[in-house]
């Protein structure tokens, strides 16, 4: 069975620690009617494209874009409260927000707010296949007001190349991770003042020293960081790096995974912890921090089901939440855990969008 899902479906670890197995099922939150006055998406040969890759939830409060109608679309209770809209109307050729031009995910802040991934064309509607459009991320209030646009390192000039992933701490500062030249990085904005930024350079100073860096170029092998994710308080980083073997007598230098090490990093204390040394297999990767103090690694079941374990910041095993999906596997296009931990999911039927949230 395979599942499509935009977060990683990851193998979790087998540990002797005693651990407790807690089994959620879905909640239905949110419903609306497929519909020009509904929920406007595109579709094609009965199926839609465009379903947000994510939802902004928070309380009673549900927001989604429409990409090709330039609107994001404001509930509470389940009932419309507000429409965002960008770009010019074809039936009336009114201008909308001059700054929301196709807007993506959403994430809900922690002050009656709510982040807007904002894609920005190419100049001049270029029809270069090798031009590629920006990124810049938009805040507005529930009233509908833009409060920032927020661009690369906190400048209004400066745009996002590739935006892998966003989400606010408990204090309600935005945290995104995204590449720039090919190299990752992770930023913490206040406001729009870049307040901590992270980058791959440093997670792989961390992993390893020079001294070991080197001698695994001796080996023919590499270290890269592939993933830094905040904890939900903002204090700690987790940085998973990636070993490869590269291959010697392949042309291409094919590269091969040896293992993989997972660090907590204290941004106050400056220390660093080690949580997993060595994950051999390709399957072991894990995800975004749960909680105060520690780690999910995800894995793909048989019957429709999800299993996250928990792993403490010391490695060991704390909790097995299976999670169970209702209905046909292919109604669900998106399962994804906020960085609060909250499970969500989208389902999708013929004239239905569905949100729901795991318990």
């Amino acid at each position: 069975m395979r599942i499509a899902f935009f977060v990683p479906l990851f193998f979790a670890l087998v540990g002797c620690a005693r651990f407790r197995t807690s089994t959620v099922k879905p909640e239905k939150i949110f419903s609306i009617a497929m519909g020009e006055d509904k929920a406007a998406f595109p579709k094609q040969n009965g199926v839609y494209h465009e379903i947000p890759s994510r939802v902004g939830i928070i309380q009673d409060w549900i927001a989604f874009s429409e990409p090709s109608k330039h609107t994001v679309k404001l509930f509470r209770a389940g009932k419309q409260v507000l429409v965002l809209r960008g770009g010019q109307d074809a039936k009336t050729g009114s201008k909308g927000l001059e700054a929301l031009t196709i807007p993506g995910r959403i994430v809900m802040g922690g002050n009656d707010d709510f982040f807007v991934e904002n894609y920005l064309p190419p100049d001049g509607e270029s029809k270069n296949p090798s031009a590629r459009g920006r990124y810049k991320i938009l805040q507005f209030d529930f009233k509908g007001k833009l409060l920032r646009s927020i661009g690369r390192k906190g400048l209004q000039e400066l745009v996002f190349e590739n935006i892998l992933w966003f989400d606010v701490d408990t204090k309600g500062n935005l945290w995104v991770l995204y590449r720039y030249l090919d190299e990752l990085h992770l930023d913490k904005y206040e406001g729009s003042r870049l307040a901590f930024e992270y980058r791959q350079t440093d997670c792989e100073a961390v992993t390893l020293d020079k001294k070991q860096i080197e001698n695994l170029k001796d080996r023919n092998s590499l270290v890269h960081c592939e993933y830094m994710y905040p904890f939900f308080s903002g204090n700690r980083i987790m940085l998973t790096s990636r070993i490869d073997r590269i291959d010697p007598d392949s042309a291409k230098k094919q590269l091969t995974l040896a293992y993989r090490i997972v660090k907590v990093r204290d941004i106050k204390e400056n220390t660093t912890q080690t949580v997993f040394p060595r994950l051999s297999s390709i399957e072991e990767h894990p995800y975004l921090p749960l909680g105060k103090d520690s780690v999910g690694v995800w894995q793909n079941l048989e019957h429709a089901r999800v299993r996250i374990a928990r792993y403490s910041i010391e490695g060991d095993l704390r909790n097995s939440i299976v999670i169970e999906l209702s209905g046909r596997p292919n109604e669900w296009r998106q399962v994804w855990q906020a960085l609060s931990g909250d499970i969500y999911g989208i389902r999708v039927f013929a004239d239905q969008l569905e949100v729901y949230r795991f318990q």
